[in-house]
């Protein structure tokens, strides 16, 4: 009888065990799906700061935006088209880096609207197109948006 007691016993505590780990699992995976999607938040939130500062040197050259947004290519000026690649190359690689973070942490709510944002300057800029061609290398993500 005592045996039985000590059994049954044992194996409450074993259940009652096994639900108190239930539980912190439960927890520990939700910590960690907040704390993906955090930083996930945090690199877009970098990169949507490296974007705006990207644009204030745009508005210190007024005409660059066209060169990212409306199809015209690189100026034949040489510092004019000096200053656009490098604004270029800059745009390209918070683009890069975007594109990482969102594909890393698919818990970014996020990630579409980068990937378009990300597409239609890459289709609309001709600057970022022939640094793309001639550096493939260098921006492996921007490259593979379909």
């Amino acid at each position: 009888m005592l045996a039985t007691i000590t059994a049954i016993a044992g194996l409450v505590g074993l259940i009652v065990s096994l639900v108190f780990v239930a539980v912190q699992t439960r927890a520990v995976s939700e910590q960690v799906r907040v704390s993906n999607n955090l930083n996930g938040t945090n690199g877009l939130d970098m990169c949507l700061s490296a974007v705006r500062e990207i644009y204030f040197k745009m508005l210190d050259y007024p005409g660059m935006r066209k060169h990212f947004y409306e199809g015209v290519p690189c100026p034949t000026d040489e510092v004019e088209r000096e200053r656009v690649q490098l604004l270029a190359e800059a745009l390209a690689d918070v683009l890069e880096t975007g594109l990482m973070a969102t594909r890393r942490i698919p818990e970014t709510e996020s990630f579409e609207d980068w990937r378009e944002y990300s597409r239609f300057i890459r289709d609309h800029s001709p600057v970022i197109r022939d640094m793309m061609a001639e550096h493939p290398q260098w921006w492996p993500e921007l490259r593979r948006l379909g």
